[in-house]
């Protein structure tokens, strides 16, 4: 069985080649400048998140012709599906983040938040990821939590459904960072890319094997 990447085996070894390096400063900086590059992983994310504007839109509209609910409970629910899409998620989307991470082999996960990003955050410094490991660790959250925001749309009462569909929107914008770093690894396609960040620098760096 192989051994596992070191960060020194793909400095060090010469057959690897650094196309990143990205201070965690600037990480907001480098989420914006995704949004630009259309490829396969932003793509899903504008067409996820449109199909949501449109059933957002479709359900206000239909509660306008037939009163599904009254417009009390309507901004009750669009209120708490705000509120658990954008704040009570963040602790389960991190920690499915860490557990990716510790499936992926990664024998440290630390978890933090930058403030002055508005960011949280789920890292395994000195853990070299491949391309694969990395989409596990992007996209565990994003899968696993929308799945318990479809069930309640699919199964819930209409009040539910209503707060459900708020709340998956409001999590699938909020993933953008994980879709970003996707759409970066998309840049080489049929290559093997790997990461790693260094905590001590605070930077995320990107090699492709030559």
């Amino acid at each position: 069985m192989a051994h596992p990447l070191k960060p020194d085996d793909i400095k060090n070894s010469g057959g690897y080649r650094l196309v990143k390096e990205l201070s965690h400063e600037e990480i907001i900086e480098f989420v914006m400048g995704q949004f630009k590059q259309l490829r396969w992983p932003m793509a899903v994310f504008y067409v996820f998140n449109i199909f949501l504007i449109g059933l957002i839109l479709a359900f206000t509209i239909g509660n306008f012709l037939f009163s599904y609910i009254s417009w009390g409970l309507y901004w009750q629910y669009l209120l708490l599906g705000v509120v658990t899409g954008m704040l009570l998620v963040i602790p389960l989307h991190e920690m499915l983040h860490g557990l990716a991470y510790k499936l992926a082999g990664a024998p440290t996960v630390k978890y933090g938040v930058d403030l002055k990003q508005m960011m949280f955050y789920a890292s395994a410094p000195g853990f070299v990821a491949d391309k694969y490991a990395f989409y596990l660790v992007a996209f565990s959250p994003f899968v696993l939590i929308n799945m318990i925001f479809l069930a309640g749309i699919l199964l819930g009462p209409v009040t539910v459904q209503w707060g459900s569909l708020v709340a998956v929107f409001i999590h699938g914008t909020m993933c953008i960072g994980d879709f970003a770093m996707v759409n970066f690894f998309a840049a080489f396609p049929g290559q093997k890319v790997y990461t790693y960040d260094d905590k001590s620098e605070k930077r995320s760096y990107f090699y492709i094997k030559h």
